[in-house]
C-alpha cells in the first residue's frame, strides 16, 4: 500500500476501489449510475475529479482512496474525512460539494 500525495498535506492509501463490494471497481463504474436510481454523494464526488479547486482535489483524493466510502452519503464522508484527520479545507470542500450534488 502506498500513500499519494494530496495538496493539502493530506495524504490518502492508493488501492484498488471495490465500491463496498470487495471487488475491484472501475473509474467508468464508480460514476455511471441508473438515471433513474439516486446518485450516491460519494459516487458523485468522485466523478467530479476533473473539476478544478477545492472539490476537484477532494475527488482526485478521494477516488485515489481505498478506504472512501463511494456509496456513503455527504456525512459519512465527513466521517470517513475526520478518521483520516484531513484538513479543514476538506470539510469545506464537501460542503460546497454537498450544495452541488443536492438537487440530484
Amino acid at each position: 500500500m502506498s500513500a499519494v500525495w494530496s495538496p493539502h498535506g493530506q495524504t490518502f492509501e492508493t488501492g484498488l476501489a471495490t465500491g463496498g463490494t470487495g471487488q475491484a471497481m472501475t473509474d467508468s463504474e464508480a460514476i455511471e449510475q441508473d438515471p433513474f436510481e439516486d446518485i450516491a454523494f460519494g459516487t458523485w464526488l468522485i466523478g467530479q475529479h476533473g473539476r478544478d479547486g477545492w472539490i476537484g482535489d477532494l475527488a482526485r483524493a478521494a477516488k485515489a482512496d481505498r478506504g472512501f466510502p463511494r456509496h456513503g452519503d455527504p456525512d459519512a464522508v465527513r466521517l470517513h474525512l475526520n478518521k483520516m484527520q484531513a484538513e479543514s479545507d476538506m470539510f469545506e470542500a464537501v460542503d460546497d460539494a454537498e450544495r452541488l450534488w443536492a438537487p440530484f
